[in-house]
């Protein structure tokens, strides 16, 4: 009787067996691969009409600019980047130029990553300003964003260590390639970064070769979803101020100001600005928004305004952009400059009414 019931049972279980020997073993994943290369292009049609010019200059500049860039990290510790600018105008003459914006070398080793090369490095907190951005591309106020992306990087041997909330950064950058009208000095800088109380700050501390000393402080503090405020100090022959916040409202409207007073030094100084002028107090104000999707038919669209001014002399600058995508990669854009003030004026001193510039940028 007991064999009756024990031979289905086995039956059922060499059943089983047979199917499981005939379905096939699941792929094994697949091995990542060494290698990661991304790379990215954009090409750039821009064309500015200056109006009033009180200078014998045409009042049409075009430019065609090409901007190449990629990436190669092999396994997670080495990397090389480069991205480069090549640039073609017509103004009083033609004119083309190739910019090497970024080309270096990177190395990671547990808590040690190491940098060789020309880069981008931003230590200011300033959107428009800095006072401590020693190894910062230099800061337009009336072109913050560097929209034609043009910004080179200083050449440089840069060590960063992190452990926990500490990060300390210690570089050496070369004036040997720089332009001689970029007035750069070789210089040694270490920065010390920490995220304490809410507040992201760092202290700055560094040299010019030929030069003075120089020492610094910024903090940044995020308020919540809305409010973000940054600050910087630093002394470099007298003491230099920058103060700014950040407000995005609910429907993605961001507001941004700044007040900055550097001394009137060589280092700060602006080229309109005569070296016997006292100290400078300098104010931003921003309004943007990017997508408006609230509006039906408007989501492709971004539009920004903004004003830069000179406390001192009362003049200033206006600037409108409006952006309106085709697609992921075709965009064309507006960009309107208004400078006011006395002729003798900071930004009164501009040699036109307004600068307008149309352009045209596909990206890839």
């Amino acid at each position: 009787m007991k064999l009756r019931f024990l031979i289905p049972i086995v039956l059922v279980a060499a059943s089983w067996q047979l199917a499981a020997q005939d379905d096939p073993a699941p792929d094994a994943p697949p091995a990542e691969s060494r290698h990661d290369f991304r790379y990215s292009i954009a090409a750039i049609d821009d064309a500015t009409v200056y109006s009033d010019l009180q200078v014998p200059l045409p009042k049409l500049l075009n430019q065609l600019l090409l901007e190449p860039s990629f990436t190669l990290r092999y396994k997670p510790r080495w990397s090389f980047s480069s991205s480069l600018v090549a640039l073609a105008d017509t103004y009083t003459d033609s004119y083309t130029q190739l910019r090497v914006k970024e080309t270096y070398a990177g190395l990671s080793a547990g808590d040690f990553d190491f940098m060789a090369g020309r880069r981008i490095v931003r230590w200011g907190t300033g959107y428009a300003f800095t006072a401590t951005g020693v190894l910062d591309p230099p800061r337009i106020p009336t072109n913050p964003t560097d929209r034609l992306n043009l910004n080179e990087g200083r050449d440089m041997v840069k060590a960063d260590y992190v452990h926990g909330p500490h990060a300390f950064t210690l570089a050496w950058s070369t004036a040997a390639l720089a332009p001689a009208a970029a007035n750069l000095h070789d210089t040694t800088a270490f920065r010390y970064n920490v995220l304490a109380h809410g507040f992201d700050t760092s202290l700055i501390a560094g040299d010019d070769r030929g030069g003075d000393a120089f020492g610094g402080l910024t903090f940044t503090r995020v308020l919540g979803q809305a409010w973000e405020l940054h600050g910087e100090a630093a002394w470099r022959e007298h003491e230099a101020i920058l103060l700014g916040a950040k407000y995005t409202t609910h429907a993605g409207v961001t507001f941004i100001g700044e007040f900055f007073t550097p001394p009137n030094i060589p280092y700060y100084r602006d080229m309109a600005i005569s070296p016997l002028a006292p100290r400078q107090h300098y104010l931003f104000l921003d309004a943007g928004k990017n997508r408006l999707r609230e509006r039906p038919g408007w989501k492709e669209w971004d539009l920004g305004a903004y004003v830069v001014a000179n406390l001192n002399d009362r003049s200033y600058t206006a600037i409108f952009d409006a952006t309106r995508r085709f697609g992921n990669h075709l965009s064309t854009y507006l960009h309107i400059e208004i400078p006011a003030g006395k002729p003798t004026s900071d930004y009164g001193s501009t040699p036109y009414s307004t600068a307008t510039s149309l352009g045209v940028r596909f990206q890839l």
